[in-house]
């Protein structure tokens, strides 16, 4: 909005300690900050609404602001413009006015008191800009009436200090108009230059800077660049907030003059059309910042020593080279920022793994029925995957230990699918292996099937798939949790209120099976069990030392919950601790085959 004027009004005078109205807000200057752009003068403010000045509130409904000041053609044009093209983009900090003004008086240096009472009668002739600048000198921005002698005025003002001398412009002569900006301040211990000043980890400072190229790539979505930064105009919250956008340009412009600053790129030193590269080098030199301490000199890149730190040595090689077609468009670096801060946030991790496997000591069960197995593979160079298996076959003959070795086979030596990424497809490729087992071992086997079991871990992420009555446990700091549920008889009865837990242990078809693994040729939707059933999501996240223990019923049937948490907590060997439960077993009496499988994992930071 332009604020209203007549050919006779003064122009707006701003400077320290002066207070002037702007939309509906009352302003008052407090600070001039400089000239941190190379047409723009900053200004810390106060304000607050015209309205609340004679009621209650006074005082307390005043805020700190930003206000800035440039000439209609301005960076200032271009924040305007570009706003207007983002709309309420939430990483932008709003406006809180604009206005246009006919003339004004941009004051940078505190004056004396006399000096800055100037005369009614010169304020009325004065229709052009004047600034003092910031080292006290008097510069003319417009030309002015030859002074009567004929004589250049300019040689005596160079050096005057500390005086304000007003000046007549020529008659007739277009009046300067300016555009403000206001904005309200950004919380100084919040800013980016305030948290540059600390040092921090590198997926924290990844962490930030992705979070500003964020903001680079939309605004670049746009066909506009950012191609330097303010830190002291920046707000590290949730989320980010930028408050200038003066720094930023159209595909459409192309430089008259040069520019330096301290995150532009070199080329920029010469006018030149902007070009997607100036911002990747900006996001660039602001990573080398955040991780180096230091900013790059944009005169020593070539020679620029950079932290041998894998991954990131690479980025910053590539995205602060001095040949702009060499850097990598904002949509790329960014997916690869994201990429290396995920592999600094993966924790890897080491398994210990132990087992035990016994036929038992019944005369009816002369071979192993139960089969088990492990397998461990690298997907990258910070992920890791480990697969455990039981099954436990039932059927006559030897029909129980076929289903439990096809079954076991099938999920230890299927290929993973390209897609592997997420829970959902993980959890998809596992019950695509149950189905699998399923039909081999329903072609295989007649009148015979197996429990299936099955804990699979990327890095620490868990995720199980389940049939029978096989159990999965996870012992975290000595208690016990069951992951999977007893797809048995006793266990629905249990569920039902018809027995107790107590009563099921000797219940007379406490063996009775209501789900297995090849006793039909298709498995209906949910028939396999995931961790959603027990813990309300597909996967969990595993803790250091943590143990995942698979067992066949012949283990958990005879060896309580409790007493198995006591034994692992027992022992240091995770091995001692299974050839313990398994000697438990035996002398309980051990009437069914018996196999227990121990993973326990421990977590080495990537940091």
């Amino acid at each position: 909005m332009t604020s209203p004027s007549t050919e006779n009004s003064p122009p707006l005078l701003i400077q320290e300690k002066e207070s002037f109205s702007m939309a509906d807000y009352q302003i008052e200057i407090i600070t001039y900050l400089g000239l941190l752009t190379a047409d723009v003068y900053y200004f810390k403010v106060k304000f607050q609404p015209i309205a609340d000045l004679d009621g209650e509130k006074g005082e307390t409904s005043s805020q700190l602001g930003l206000l800035r000041v440039g000439s209609l053609n301005s960076s200032l044009d271009r924040e305007l413009q570009l706003r207007k093209i983002l709309q309420n983009y939430s990483l932008i900090a709003p406006l809180i006015a604009n206005i246009q003004v006919d003339s004004a008086i941009i004051n940078s240096v505190p004056t004396k008191e006399k000096s800055q009472e100037v005369d009614e009668k010169q304020n009325e002739d004065i229709a052009s800009e004047q600034i003092v600048s910031e080292d006290s000198e008097f510069v003319n921005i417009t030309s002015t009436k030859d002074d009567d002698s004929g004589e250049n005025p300019s040689t005596e003002t160079d050096y005057l200090e500390e005086e304000y001398y007003p000046e007549t412009a020529v008659e007739n002569e277009t009046k300067p108009e300016k555009l403000l900006l206001l904005t309200r301040f950004p919380q100084e211990n919040l800013t980016l230059e305030a948290w540059l000043k600390a040092e921090h980890s590198q997926e924290e400072a990844l962490t930030l800077v992705i979070q500003v190229c964020q903001l680079f790539s939309y605004i670049a979505k746009q066909n506009w660049y950012l191609i330097n930064l303010l830190p002291q105009f920046i707000e590290i919250d949730k989320p980010l907030k930028i408050f200038d956008l003066t720094c930023a340009y159209s595909i459409e412009d192309s430089l008259t003059s040069g520019i330096i600053g301290d995150y532009c790129a070199p080329e920029l030193a010469a006018s030149r059309s902007i070009n997607e590269s100036m911002s990747s080098y900006t996001i660039a030199a602001l990573l080398y910042q955040t991780t180096h301490q230091k900013l790059p000199q944009s005169d020593q890149i070539i020679s620029l020593e950079i932290a041998p730190i894998p991954r990131l040595y690479q980025l910053l090689k590539i995205a602060l080279s001095s040949l702009p077609e060499e850097r990598f468009p904002l949509a790329q670096f960014l997916s690869l920022l994201i990429e290396t801060r995920q592999s600094l946030r993966s924790r890897k991790v080491q398994w210990n793994i132990a087992s035990y496997s016994t036929v038992g000591l019944s005369t009816e069960r002369l071979q192993n029925e139960d089969n088990y197995g492990v397998r461990q593979q690298h997907l990258s160079n910070s992920e890791t995957l480990i697969l455990g298996v039981v099954a436990d076959g039932m059927g006559g003959m030897s029909q129980g230990e076929v289903a439990s070795q096809i079954a076991v086979k099938t999920i230890l030596q299927d290929s993973l699918p390209p897609e592997f990424r997420t829970g959902e497809q993980r959890n998809e490729w596992l019950l695509n292996l149950f189905q699998k087992a399923n039909v081999s071992i329903a072609d295989a086997v007649r009148n015979g099937g197996t429990t299936l079991s099955v804990a699979l871990a990327i890095n620490d992420s868990l995720m199980i798939a389940h049939v029978g009555d096989s159990r999965i446990y996870l012992i975290r700091q000595g208690k016990m949790k069951q992951l999977s549920e007893d797809h048995s008889l006793v266990a629905m009865l249990v569920a039902n209120g018809e027995i107790t837990e107590e009563e099921s242990l000797t219940h007379p078809d406490r063996n009775v099976l209501l789900k297995s693994i090849g006793s039909k040729k298709h498995l209906s939707e949910g028939y396999v069990q995931n961790l959603s059933r027990t813990t309300s999501n597909l996967s969990m996240t595993l803790e250091n030392e943590d143990i995942l223990l698979l067992c066949s019923d012949g283990v958990w049937d005879l060896v309580p919950t409790q007493e198995l948490a006591e034994i692992f907590s027992q022992f240091e060997s995770l091995q001692m601790a299974v050839d313990q439960t398994i000697k438990r077993v035996i002398n309980q009496g051990a009437t069914d085959n018996a196999t227990l499988l121990a993973m326990q994992c421990f977590m080495i930071s990537s940091n």
